[in-house]
């Protein structure tokens, strides 16, 4: 057999063999990961002297998406004025910035 057909097959061989062993090694990184993960929020959680009855109120709270007011809405499209009653917004005005 040609030396460099069998130089490549015995690369491949390694090659799928590392492969083999690094996706052995993948589930356990990712556990390790979660558990790291897992220990900064309770470390988090205990940081804010949360009650744990109080726990899921907070977390949902968080989780609730906010209405903006109809002032934040539109802010780009409001003129605002400075201290002189000067808009600071409107391009138009603004030429003399």
């Amino acid at each position: 057999m040609n030396p460099k057909i069998k130089k490549a097959k015995e690369e491949l061989e390694r090659t799928k063999a590392k492969i083999i062993e690094l996706q052995a090694l993948a589930p356990q990184q990712e556990r390790n990961i979660t558990d790291m993960e897992n220990t900064e929020i309770v470390r988090l959680v205990r940081s804010a002297n949360i009650p744990l009855d109080d726990l899921p109120e907070f977390i949902a709270s968080i989780k609730a998406p906010t209405t903006p007011t109809p002032a934040e809405t539109n802010t780009a499209e409001r003129d605002i004025r400075d201290a002189d009653g000067d808009f600071i917004n409107n391009e138009e005005d603004n030429d003399d910035v």
